[in-house]
């Protein structure tokens, strides 16, 4: 698990730590009876909150790619900007 996976992990675990510790048993059962529209609201924050996160990941992907390919293009730089080694020069 990378850094930002288990940042992610954490502040997810703390809502859900919160969560239970704040709301009385069979709230999810009256909310389903009661109050549908709300239960409806909880279902799309949290698939928002999934999509949010998936966004987050990918986004970090992408960001390491992109560290990778910079590292690399300055490795090359350095290669082709090197004088030539004594070898070299005569070699050619």
């Amino acid at each position: 698990m990378n850094g930002l996976q288990q940042l992610l992990q954490d502040d997810l675990n703390h809502l859900i730590d919160g969560i239970a510790a704040t709301t009385h048993e069979g709230t999810v059962a009256e909310c389903t009876e009661e109050h549908p529209e709300l239960v409806e609201r909880i279902r799309d924050a949290e698939s928002r909150l999934s999509v949010a996160r998936q966004g987050l990941l990918q986004g970090y992907a992408a960001w390491q790619d992109l560290l990778g390919e910079c590292r690399d293009l300055w490795a090359l730089a350095d290669l082709v900007a090197a004088p030539p080694t004594p070898a070299e020069r005569y070699a050619a």
